[in-house]
């Protein structure tokens, strides 16, 4: 199944439910629980609190992140909020404030 992609122009305000993977390159403010996977590219602005099974960072976060299986934070990502997930990664180079909790 391909995934769905929120595009570099676009501005997405409110909830956002989905069954499958996404990817987002513009801007969203609210909310986002999904079944899959999340990745938010290097031009990506998210402030959402954010709920799915794996969270992938290139881009910019604000609110509290929530993974099932694993969250990842690449060099020159920026998060502030905080992170949970039974596995976590955050390479050299990223920015995070937050508390981070392992289940």
């Amino acid at each position: 199944m391909a995934a769905g992609m929120i595009g570099k122009g676009l501005l997405i305000r409110g909830e956002l439910h989905g069954e499958e993977d996404l990817i987002i390159e513009g801007t969203v403010e609210g909310t986002i629980s999904m079944d899959k996977s999340l990745t938010i590219e290097a031009a990506g602005k998210v402030k959402a609190n954010i709920e799915t099974q794996d969270i992938t960072v290139h881009g910019e976060v604000t609110g509290n992140l929530i993974a099932r299986n694993k969250i990842t934070i690449h060099e020159g990502a920026k998060i502030i909020g905080d992170i949970q997930a039974p596995r976590i990664e955050i390479d050299d180079g990223a920015y995070y404030k937050g508390n981070i909790q392992m289940d």
